[in-house]
């Protein structure tokens, strides 16, 4: 394994050398020496430097002398696949899964909406928030909303600026605080720069779309004190429609056409029913407003993803992306000086700002329930009999025959797409600043003491196009007769304010419709049309001061190495949605703004002790003081083994925390959109039994639609339009997580070497939200005389038709999460030839939630048993260069254990792809290169399990490539 150091600015009079001729100096074969004690036998001295994982300084190479395993990613692996950002280089890493991406993040709405452009990583699955992201071991600002999630936006760290990433698993809150439960990304950049360098690529895909483009120039300058550089660059990343890929391009379901029981068979959904024109349904009776039949058919897909006949349920599909597009414009400089013989400085600045998009269909409306609230006690005021919306209408007349003696249109169940206010449209700009200083000073006896200072910050503007201000649509609707001929709205204030009568129900053939008023005229439009959005800030502080040096206490192979130090942290956050959403007057859910901070002091230790020529022990001590949950200690204990030149063993165990960040604790509502298995209740009939069935029978909308229909039965619409809002808790604590690793290295030779290691995760009290549909059965599957038909005042239904309308979910400390598995690396470095080999076995994943229920994950698409990822680079001459990268995930299952669906539904196939770059040098300082990512254009899998994070692809975006094979091309210039 490669070695992985960072400079930190001491006292050295290689100070101005390149971290890579640090880093190969490190692994040199007399690094090797020193790390198993072999010191005598040194004839030149290695400099001692601070390596991710720890704040003491040593020497050697850092994956052989750490107790922890340290893997290494450069700029070669980034170069290689064409990437414009560092989350897709992290994601081909076995132990990392993409969390937040172009193709993982596409879903203008809700709180998704403010994170569009936005990437971030997640080691070992247990997401970004236990990962914690740092910059040359510090550090860095969330880009997340601080309504929908907490994480390092990888986007606003340019490739350019990147020398290596350093990835350190397993829990590293004694030595970096709260977030590190599953491990540290620490992200390295280039220092010592001389010289200009200039790099352009473009890349597009074979099939179209998702084309990517890069721009950047560097330019640095070595002094007599020191060295400073500053890079600019432009990159910008094409969207790609879901209706350019056959997999994509429509809605899929599942069904048993040989009614055996197994649903063997991929469909068009069927749903949901907002169409254009609007639909209207009531009983068995579905019609469109012009009258005309509703073609209810769910037609069967061909293997080009074809349907066999057709439908006019709404395909949301065709105006939604793969890949929402974003654009990112960096600035970046930094600067180490030699103030003194004893003293240095270090400053580094970045800027970035994101601008993305992202477009989904027009919005969706219920005139009864969006606009006149009917299922929360409202009321239209409508009747068929005598309203001019219905009066003299195929629809009225039809709708007339089969409702019986109560003509209210409240009974009416209504879908339209309001195609009028055109598609939504989220346009978002993020702007990231980040500064960080820190000044060194070489203290008697080798003491290091250095302090330093961080300050982050995100901002945020995001604005959505295609909404509706229900007020108005609601004053739009009360309507009379003008004595022209014609209709008005009723009230005058509002007829001032420019309101004109609309028709949502498209009865061309009733008297308004006849009157001219069919749909919202472009009047009507402008009198109600509003854009949402919000804006938004974070802000990160961060101070510390660290001591390190030798110990006066000898043992028997050395000096005991020591570093302390304090830090001090605090973070910000304030969110402001607007107008409409405060006030509840648009579709989406109402929100409040945000306004929350916390910080926190530590007081921190490690000790490194030589105990003997083949032992070196460590221990690191934490203890920390936050304003929101108090108290916390952590600690870790470490042990390395160099039993021989070529054998080290080992091992370490840490006890972790993760206390509650600003998303957690002050999150006033992200919403989304529930999944379509969240009520119980659906399919219930009167001979149902058990408590749930019990319990939803003695809702009266609920009986009310048994008794009529035999079986309370949602329809696509209904089951797939629960709204649901998502919100924090200033009642959490912090989780706690106990982890181990133990591993062995081998260097088989100079050329070869081998690290397998077993790492093993236990979260308590676990930060989680019980998922909507297990939050509900809970609620349901009680006995009836504890029953809440609102859940604690956490669901709202139809009063008039049953289904959920809206869901709260509240964060809580009420999961375990277990994880374990083993990481495997080896690497072979022959002349021009470099061959690596990481794979991780995943033996592990289960949750367990407050009332003992275990979910297993292994086995699941993000949760392969194997990954495996193989990079190769051969020097075919001085001018040529051949790199590859394989990776292979084996077969997953979108369920796990017992399912309706055929083996051929639920899996979902184990894919191989091969990325090729071929590299020439034109000249000693000019390199051109071409490459393919995906070459064998391997397609994804359906995914049958809904997706939330993966919405218009049909798959799971993160595990599978959604683009197909991509080809690029660039240029580097060096001068």
């Amino acid at each position: 394994m490669k070695a992985v150091v960072l400079r930190t600015g001491n006292k050295s009079t290689h100070f101005k050398k390149s971290l890579l001729a640090i880093s190969l100096m490190a692994i040199s074969a007399q690094g090797m020496a020193q790390a198993v004690g072999d010191k005598k036998a040194e004839t030149k001295e290695i400099e001692k430097i601070q390596v991710t994982g720890s704040h003491i300084m040593r020497g050697g190479s850092a994956n052989f002398t750490s107790s922890a395993p340290i893997m290494e990613v450069d700029a070669e692996l980034i170069e290689g696949t064409g990437s414009i950002s560092v989350e897709d280089t992290l994601n081909r890493i076995p132990a990392i899964t993409s969390e937040l991406s172009a193709s993982s993040n596409n879903l203008p709405f809700g709180g998704t909406a403010s994170n569009i452009g936005v990437s971030t990583t997640s080691l070992r699955n247990l997401g970004s928030a236990r990962t914690l992201v740092l910059v040359n071991g510090r550090r860095y600002v969330s880009g997340v909303s601080a309504n929908s999630g907490y994480g390092v936006d990888l986007n606003s760290i340019p490739t350019s600026i990147i020398q290596r990433v350093d990835v350190l698993t397993g829990g590293q809150s004694a030595i970096y605080g709260s977030d590190a439960v599953a491990g540290v990304i620490n992200i390295i950049t280039k220092k010592d720069f001389d010289g200009a360098e200039l790099n352009a690529f473009g890349a597009d895909s074979e099939r179209g779309g998702a084309a990517r483009q890069n721009v950047d120039f560097t330019y640095g300058k070595n002094f007599d004190a020191g060295n400073a550089w500053m890079s600019v660059g432009v990159a910008n990343q094409d969207g790609l429609n879901s209706a350019d890929r056959d997999f994509a391009k429509y809605e899929l379901s599942f069904i048993d056409t040989n009614k055996d029981g197994i649903v063997e068979s991929i469909a068009r959904r069927n749903g949901p029913a907002h169409v254009p024109g609007a639909a209207l349904s009531f009983g068995n009776l579905f019609i469109f407003g012009n009258g005309k039949p509703f073609n209810t058919n769910q037609p069967v897909m061909d293997s080009n993803f074809v349907p066999n006949g057709a439908s006019d349920f709404d395909n949301q599909h065709a105006s939604r992306k793969i890949v929402s597009p974003y654009k990112r414009f960096h600035i970046a400089t930094g600067s180490t000086v030699e103030i003194s013989d004893d003293t240095s400085a270090e400053l580094e600045i970045n800027f970035s700002q994101t601008t993305a998009t992202a477009q989904l269909e027009p919005i969706a409306l219920s005139v009864r329930d969006n606009v006149f609230m009917v299922g929360s006690g409202g009321s239209s005021g409508i009747d068929i009999a005598t309203s001019p919306y219905f009066v003299g209408s195929s629809a009225g007349q039809q709708l007339l025959s089969v409702m019986g003696s109560n003509t209210s249109f409240d009974r009416i169940s209504t879908f339209r797409r309001m195609t009028e206010f055109g598609p939504q449209v989220v346009s978002q700009r993020r702007n990231t600043f980040r500064t960080a200083g820190s000044i060194s000073t070489e203290l008697a006896n080798d003491m290091m003491w250095t302090n330093s200072l961080v300050f982050g910050m995100t901002s945020q503007t995001m604005n959505k196009t295609g909404d509706v201000a229900l007020t108005q649509l609601r004053e739009a609707m009360k309507i009379e007769a003008d004595g022209k001929g014609g209709y008005r709205c009723v009230d005058a204030t509002a007829r001032a304010q420019g309101c004109v009568p609309v028709n949502p129900f498209n009865t061309v053939d009733s008297l308004l419709g006849k009157s001219g008023v069919t749909g919202f005229s472009p009047a009507a439009v402008k009198y109600m049309a509003i854009d949402t959005g919000q804006s938004g800030e974070l802000r990160q502080f961060v101070g510390s001061s660290v001591l390190a040096g030798n110990l006066p206490i000898e043992l028997s192979d050395g000096p005991v190495s020591f570093a302390g130090g304090l830090e001090w942290r605090k973070e910000e956050a304030r969110e402001t949605p607007d107008s409409f959403r405060q006030l509840g007057i648009s579709r989406d859910l109402a929100i409040a703004d945000i306004v929350g901070s916390f910080d926190v002091v530590e007081a921190f230790t490690e000790f490194q002790a030589p105990v003997a020529e083949w032992l070196n022990l460590s221990l690191a001590l934490r203890a920390g003081e936050y304003s929101t949950v108090g108290n916390t200690f952590t600690y870790r204990f470490g042990a390395d083994a160099p039993v021989t030149d070529d054998l080290k063993l080992r091992a370490a165990y840490s006890s972790s925390v993760r206390a509650p960040n600003i998303n957690d604790l002050f999150s006033t509502g992200a919403t989304s959109t529930a999944p379509s298995n969240v009520d119980p209740c659906n399919g219930v009939t009167a001979a149902s039994t058990g408590n749930i069935a019990t319990n939803c029978r003695s809702i009266a909308a609920i009986n009310q639609r048994i008794a009529s229909k035999g079986a309370f039965n949602l329809v696509a619409s209904e089951a797939n339009n629960t709204r649901l809002l998502q919100t924090g808790s200033l009642a959490l604590k912090e989780e706690t997580a106990d982890s181990i690793t133990l591993g062995a290295v081998y260097s088989l030779s100079d050329d070869w070497s081998l690290s397998v290691d077993y790492y093993g995760i236990d979260i308590e009290d676990g930060i989680t939200r019980v998922g909507p549909d297990v939050f509900v059965k809970r609620c349901y599957d009680v006995a009836a005389s504890g029953f809440d038909a609102t859940c604690g005042g956490n669901l709202q239904r139809d009063s008039n038709d049953g289904p959920i309308l809206n869901l709260r979910s509240t964060l809580i400390n009420a999961s375990r999460i277990e994880t374990a598995g083993v990481d495997i690396e080896v690497s072979y470095l022959f002349e021009g030839l470099k061959l690596n080999v990481i794979a991780n076995s995943l033996s592990k994943f289960d949750v367990t939630d407050a009332n003992g229920a275990v979910e297993e994950f292994v086995g699941r698409p993000l949760y392969p048993e194997m990954r495996l990822t193989f990079n190769g680079s051969y020097d075919v001459n001085d001018n040529l260069n051949i790199f590859t990268q394989v990776r292979y995930r084996n077969e997953t299952q979108s369920y796990l254990g017992k399912t309706n669906l055929s083996d051929d539904l639920n899996q979902m196939d184990a894919a191989t792809y091969v990325d090729l770059r071929v590299n020439y040098k034109l000249a000693e300082d000019f390199n051109v290169y071409i490459g393919s990512n995906n070459l064998f254009d391997v397609q994804p899998d359906i995914n049958a399990r809904p997706d939330s994070f993966s919405v218009g692809t049909n798959t799971e975006a993160r595990a599978y490539d959604v683009i197909g094979r991509q080809y690029f091309a660039g240029l580097k210039y060096q001068f």
